[in-house]
């Protein structure tokens, strides 16, 4: 079957410049609707099903391209049963002050996955996102691609399904930033990132339940990830829990959840120095009118190293975000962040906080531009010696998904 695109490209001026992509928990506190609603992975984010595909023609244009809007025809099959899907994320960031470092101002692809998922059946899927590995950035390695492969029964009585692969554990609110302080700093970039094991889960009605059994990540003493999964015999067990209610006609929706992870490892193979990672998150989501979207996080997370002396890395992290519906195809957005990696350590200089303030545009379907200005505050100013640091930044962002 022909598969026809139309993309207008058009400059907008933009004084607030934002983000990355995973999924919208937003979409889902303005409707009532799970993740799963749009997404072929029950636990949301990656490839679209129909649904999620008419969502974003129906809701995600601007009416200045309302007639274009029209024209726009978007099939993702190939043949039947056979779907592709697409995400393409380019991000210009501007660090303004940078006090006590150069300035800092680059282009960054920060995201290009293709994804194809081939139904074998009612029951059956097969979905792959192979990533893209981006040499010469930050970050780029083996170890930075988020590839999911796996296979997955799902369609059974009480939305029941079981999926095995690599995968990224279901854990929290996936909001669309890599570079959140929630997601860049737990663990770095784990339990976000992708690892091989099974998972299932239940569904019925407003409530959803997941539990994962992984390999689990390989982080050193420092927190730093040495290896895309750990070797040894221990498994990391991972479960979610949350329940959606949505008044009628979706005028009023509230969601409430939590997640917790444990992870034993060999730290140090050669000296059989065990450590233990465990995390626990709690997270909500209020939706007003389908044009206010309310989120919130909270996670703590503990590194345990049992050597000779064993010792304990505690931290945590906050994350809070308001999004309000100005008009079809243009959103406001707020967000607060904070992350402690010293806890119970005061006056620690460890400790930031970031406040952002920016809007995302959705010209039509297929295309957004975001803008956001962050003031980002690092290390605390009420020691003795007070130590604080502002590198406040805008950024923009352009991203093509399909």
């Amino acid at each position: 079957m022909k598969i026809k695109l139309y993309l207008i490209s058009f400059f907008l001026f933009m004084f607030l410049l934002a983000g990355d992509s995973f999924a919208y928990p937003k979409f889902a506190a303005y409707t009532g609707e799970k993740c799963q609603s749009c997404h072929i992975n029950p636990t949301g984010g990656g490839i679209r099903n129909t649904y999620g595909l008419k969502y974003s023609k129906d809701n995600l244009y601007m009416k200045p391209f309302e007639k274009a809007q029209k024209t726009m025809e978007m099939n993702p099959m190939i043949t039947k049963g056979l779907q592709i899907g697409a995400d393409m994320r380019m991000i210009f960031i501007n660090d303004e002050t940078g006090e006590g470092s150069p300035n800092f101002n680059t282009f960054f692809q920060m995201q290009a996955d293709l994804y194809v998922n081939a139904q074998i059946n009612k029951y059956l899927n097969l979905v792959l996102n192979p990533g893209l590995y981006i040499p010469n950035t930050f970050g780029s390695s083996p170890l930075a691609t988020k590839s999911e492969i796996y296979g997955m029964v799902s369609g059974l009585p009480a939305e029941f399904y079981i999926k095995a692969g690599r995968f990224i554990p279901n854990w929290g609110t996936k909001i669309p930033e890599h570079r959140a302080y929630n997601r860049q700093l737990n663990d770095f970039y784990t339990p976000y990132a992708a690892d091989a094991g099974i998972e299932m889960g239940i569904a019925p009605s407003f409530f959803t339940l997941t539990a994962s059994l992984t390999n689990g990540s390989s982080p050193n003493k420092d927190g730093m990830r040495v290896n895309s999964f750990d070797f040894d015999n221990q498994k990391q067990f991972t479960t979610s829990a949350d329940f959606r209610w949505a008044a009628k006609k979706n005028k009023y929706t509230f969601g409430l959840g939590g997640s917790f992870l444990t992870n034993p490892f060999k730290w140090d193979a050669v000296n059989n120095v065990n450590a233990l990672r465990q995390a626990v998150v709690g997270f909500l989501s209020i939706g007003i009118m389908e044009r206010v979207a309310i989120l919130g996080e909270y996670t703590y997370n503990r590194l345990q190293l049992r050597d000779s002396i064993s010792t304990k890395r505690e931290f945590n992290t906050m994350f809070a975000e308001l999004n309000i519906r100005v008009t079809k195809g243009m959103e406001f957005k707020v967000q607060f962040e904070s992350a402690d990696p010293s806890l119970g350590f005061k006056n620690s200089t460890n400790e930031r906080k970031r406040y952002s303030f920016g809007l995302m545009f959705f010209p039509m379907t297929g295309l957004e531009i975001e803008g956001i200005y962050r003031i980002v505050e690092e290390g605390k100013g009420d020691s003795p010696t007070p130590f604080k640091i502002k590198n406040n930044e805008y950024q923009a962002t352009f991203k093509f998904y399909y």
